[in-house]
């Protein structure tokens, strides 16, 4: 009588390890059995919690050789991961080997970025325990969640007040939303690039030493496509790189222009000079004012200069005290003697 496949699971589970062959095998064998995927996940799951903490990460790199090998002859294996493995990626981050965070952490992100597991988002499975890690407990990460909130808006308003950049300012922002976007595209396919193309696959003799030629030739065929999608995003990249890199170069020839334009020092001496002078002609204004007055003619008085007013909104009234003293000295004298 043939063995039941949970029973030749769990004991083909207790000599897993990390090893590639390792791994492929056994992900072979359970695309094979993937009809009874929930009854086998749920046993993954129970000699995943009994499995001692230097074993944890492998049942991990399983699930994920599983889940995406096998989505090509259906969707048994990721319906069943998709319930268990939150739980399990939090449990083998708690209780596997401290050095395995980082390599967890990829993990989920490359699920997120293949979108292994439909529109789960598995980059939140390990939130709250990588938050907890990094040195809060759960009230201080609940303060830092409800403190990040206003800091958001308050971003966001900040950015809805800056006005809209024009012209080649205008061209300069655009180019440099592409280039953010194209460096995490490259970023991107860098993490998968790390975790699909393994040398030792480059190794022809490991061909004909493999007991799996398919689980082989799968990793192979993940090794061309991670170097195809580096490739293509590193290139796509460059050619942003350059357009930004000449629009800088532009950037920067206007703003030595604009200084050179910007000569404060003159400037300061024009102004000095002005007020010199003008302070001459006010005295002369005065003279003649006054001399006209005594010698029986009428004369304007010219109105002072305020340097801060707005001429086309100055409804103001006329305010006497605003006269310069050289026109009010003039005035009083003429005063008394019309009187």
């Amino acid at each position: 009588m043939a063995s039941d496949p949970v029973d030749a699971f769990a004991r083909k589970l207790a000599s897993l390890s990390t090893t590639q062959q390792s791994i492929e095998t056994l992900s072979h064998w359970c695309v094979f059995h993937r009809r009874r995927a929930r009854e086998l996940a749920r046993a993954w799951r129970d000699e995943l919690e009994r499995a001692p903490r230097e074993r944890k990460l492998a049942f991990l790199y399983l699930a994920s050789d599983v889940a995406q090998t096998s989505r090509k002859r259906g969707a048994e294996w990721t319906d069943a991961f998709k319930t268990i493995l939150p739980g399990a990626v939090r449990h083998v981050l708690e209780s596997g080997e401290s050095g395995s965070r980082e390599k967890i952490l990829r993990l989920t992100r490359v699920w997120g970025e293949r979108r292994v597991f439909g529109g789960a988002e598995p980059e939140s499975w390990v939130k709250d325990v990588v938050d907890g890690k990094d040195g809060g407990k759960e009230d201080g990460g609940a303060v830092k969640a409800a403190s990040a909130v206003p800091a958001a808006k308050r971003a966001r308003g900040e950015l809805a007040e800056a006005p809209a950049p024009s012209g080649e300012n205008a061209s300069l922002t655009k180019v440099l939303v592409k280039m953010e976007k194209a460096e995490r595209e490259f970023a991107r396919a860098c993490e998968v690039y790390d975790a699909d193309a393994r040398d030792d696959l480059l190794d022809e003799s490991a061909i004909d030493a493999s007991e799996d030629p398919t689980a082989t030739l799968r990793a192979i065929q993940r090794y061309e496509s991670a170097v195809v999608d580096k490739r293509d995003a590193g290139e796509a990249l460059g050619e942003i790189l350059d357009d930004v890199e000449k629009k800088l170069r532009a950037a920067l020839s206007r703003v030595e222009t604009a200084r050179a334009n910007v000569d404060v020092g003159n400037l300061t001496q024009d102004l000095v000079r002005a007020l010199k002078v003008r302070k001459k002609a006010s005295k002369a204004a005065a003279a003649h004012v006054a001399s006209q007055i005594e010698a029986g003619g009428d004369a304007a008085l010219p109105e002072p200069v305020d340097f801060d007013r707005d001429d086309a909104n100055d409804d103001d009234d006329y305010d006497p005290s605003d006269v310069p003293d050289e026109y009010a000295s003039g005035g009083d004298g003429a005063k008394r003697r019309r009187a």
